[in-house]
């Protein structure tokens, strides 16, 4: 050990080296836009300070928002962001101290209507005298008098003023007099853009839904377009109501509507965008066989009284150009003579302004969406070297609320965010009949009989239920029907017009008096649309090839009465008894989870029937139950019986 060498022991440590390997290469950055620094620099200069020659220092805080942020439909607000907002339109300033607890106190009721169930018939009528008697004071926001010697600051002051002043009565007018009002647009941004176009036009033209044309139609918006008229010039400007989708109405329909407007002095005219952007596009394939069917349609719309027809007819793209000009006003203004006449276009979101300005251009100028509220900003479009289209943004106006059913029924609220499902389809079975429904989409709706406590109607739980179980719409874990999936597909269908329903005009008691019509009244005025004719084509081939195998003529088909007599599809028909009462029985697809049945009906047959079994004894049953008693020494459960028996059951026992 001692003549060992102590460096081999203790070795000197050896220096760390690197690993060879390709050297480190430096990646290009990916993000060639330099969106980061984009962002950093936008916040910087916001807020920059900007000296002037004088030396004096200047600075805005207002944020710099792009136009599609800063026109942003407003319709729903919460109790904090209606303060802020106030207190913005105010100019106010305020700050929150720590530690201390603040309160938002809600006033005014100026919320979304929550109804948990249909109103009855005295509960309409009480709130329409109420609502008539505050007509007058639901108006819409004015814009106050400016001069070009104001600037622009204080423009906008002035104007945020009067719309904080506008919203202030609304809010007084629902506390005091215990008001519902819809949602309406609280975006001022937005309501300039209103500004703009009514004092811009010659003519404002307001497109509402044929199917329920008072509730788009706003009657201050006509009192403000007729206070902008000018008695120096002598430039008077004028409305014209377009009652778009008109196709969708009977000829019947039609006429009530008309009379009802001519007896109100109101100025209008029948239109239907969508038709008119398919004549369109059949225009460009066929153009000889599209001038055929145009003459064979005008041949079979002759009728006798030719001004009644003229007052109900739908009106063709180039009429309702040629009527534009002939209904705006003739204005000669000596400093423009090379002025064009403007034609503004003003309405609900979701109402066919749009559709109406494409089919009126003739090509896709304007994007159209399924989605409300699409159009964002004022624009204008060249419809003729002598005429101008103003498009402006879809706008709700406020109204009184009877229900937030009513708003999603009418497109007013967006289906996708729904919450509440049961109001709106409520509203749906109420307008819609039963077989309709059935055969639309091809189910079978089993409801509450009268003597159970129903009323004849499905239920929109019932509804709901039958759709979703027979499309296979099942939630999770207990496989229950996803009613609020199905109430998206109904109510979607319901504001396409698949399930149709065409609101009646009001009633008239006297000169100056009306009446809302009562569900019963609504119904018959339906009548006519629920045919077997009006059920999508695929539909109609199913139910005429069940029909045939029933051997029922097409010519004596009645959809309300012999529909629960055929089988199509997924909907299965009653079976009848001789005397023509529905049987007990009734079958359904999916199983023993799809039959929907009511409380009465099951224990009826669990109670008389037994559900259609029958006991078939050979023999007494004391006689076979004596016999096994003493063969088997009176024990029950041992291999003896059952030896005892199969002896038996060879025998013949």
């Amino acid at each position: 050990m001692e003549g060992m060498n102590k460096g081999a022991l203790h070795p000197e440590a050896k220096k760390w080296k690197a690993p060879k390997g390709p050297k480190p290469v430096h990646h290009k950055n990916k993000n060639v836009i330099g969106l980061g620094r984009t962002i950093a620099n936008q916040r910087r200069m916001e807020n920059q300070i900007e000296v002037l020659p004088d030396g004096e220092m200047r600075f805005t805080t207002d944020k710099k928002e792009a136009n599609w942020v800063k026109l942003r439909s407003v319709t729903q607000e919460n109790s904090l962001d209606e303060f802020l907002n106030t207190a913005q339109l105010a100019d106010t300033d305020f700050t929150a101290e720590k530690q201390q607890q603040v309160k938002i106190i809600k006033v005014g009721n100026t919320s979304i209507v929550n109804q948990s169930g249909l109103l009855t018939q005295e509960e309409m009528i009480e709130m329409r005298k109420k609502h008539q008697l505050f007509e007058n004071k639901l108006t819409i926001p004015r814009r106050p008098k400016w001069s070009k010697d104001q600037s622009k600051l204080q423009i906008d002051r002035q104007e945020n003023l009067s719309f904080l002043s506008w919203r202030r009565d609304l809010a007084t007018l629902t506390e005091n007099n215990e008001l519902l009002l819809t949602p309406f647009e609280r975006n001022i941004e937005v309501w300039k853009q209103l500004w703009r176009v009514v004092e811009r036009c010659d003519l404002v033209v307001q497109i509402v839904d044929a199917r329920n044309p008072l509730f788009f139609r706003s009657t201050d918006l006509e009192k403000y377009v007729h206070s902008l008229s000018d008695p120096e010039t002598q430039h008077t400007k004028k409305n014209l109501l377009l009652v778009n989708k008109a196709d969708m109405l009977t000829r019947d329909q039609r006429v009530a509507w008309a009379e009802y407007f001519r007896a109100r002095s109101i100025n209008y005219v029948f239109f239907s965008a969508a038709k008119a952007n398919e004549l369109l596009e059949k225009e460009k394939e066929e153009l000889e066989r599209l001038n055929n069917m145009h003459e064979a349609d005008n041949e079979k719309e002759l009728v006798e009284d030719e001004d009644e027809e003229e007052a109900i007819r739908i009106l063709k793209i180039e009429e309702l150009e040629q009527l534009f000009l002939t209904e705006a006003p003739e204005f000669d203004d000596p400093d423009f003579p090379d002025r064009k006449l403007q034609i503004g276009l003003v309405g609900y979101p979701n109402v066919g302004k749009s559709s109406t300005i494409n089919a009126l251009v003739g090509s896709k100028k304007v994007s159209v969406s399924a989605t409300p509220g699409k159009t964002k900003h004022f624009q204008t479009i060249n419809l003729s070297p002598e005429v101008v289209l103003c498009d402006c943004p879809g706008l709700v106006f406020p109204n009184f609320a009877y229900s937030n059913g009513e708003l999603v029924c009418n497109g007013v609220l967006p289906i996708d965010q729904l919450r509440e499902h049961v109001p709106p389809v409520s509203l749906v079975t109420q307008r819609i009949p039963k077989y309709y429904l059935e055969a639309v989409y091809g189910i079978h709706i089993p409801i509450q009989k009268k003597e159970d406590g129903g009323d004849g109607y499905p239920t929109a739980r019932e509804l709901l239920n039958a759709y979703a179980r027979a499309r296979g719409y099942m939630t999770q874990g207990f496989g229950s029907a996803d009613e609020p999936r199905a109430a998206r597909y109904i109510l979607k269908d319901y504001v396409n017009g698949k399930l149709l329903y065409v609101n009646p005009p009001p009633r008239r008691i006297s000169d100056s008096e009306w009446d809302i019509p009562t569900v019963d009244e609504g119904r018959d005025f339906n009548k006519g649309i629920y045919t077997l004719r009006s059920l999508p084509e695929t539909r109609q081939q199913q139910i005429i090839t069940a029909m045939a195998h029933k051997n029922i003529p097409v010519d004596e088909f009645s959809l309300a009465e012999d529909l629960s007599k055929l089988n199509f599809s997924m909907h299965i028909g009653e079976e009848r008894s001789k005397e023509g009462e529905a049987g007990a029985k009734t079958l359904f697809y999916g199983g023993k989870q799809a039959a929907l049945e009511s409380a009465g009906d099951d224990l009826d047959r669990e109670f008389f029937k037994m559900n259609n079994v029958e006991g078939k004894l050979n023999t007494p049953f004391h006689t076979k139950a004596v016999e096994n008693s003493k063969g088997s020494g009176g024990k029950k459960h041992n291999k003896k019986n059952k030896k005892q028996d199969k002896k038996l059951r060879v025998v013949g026992y």
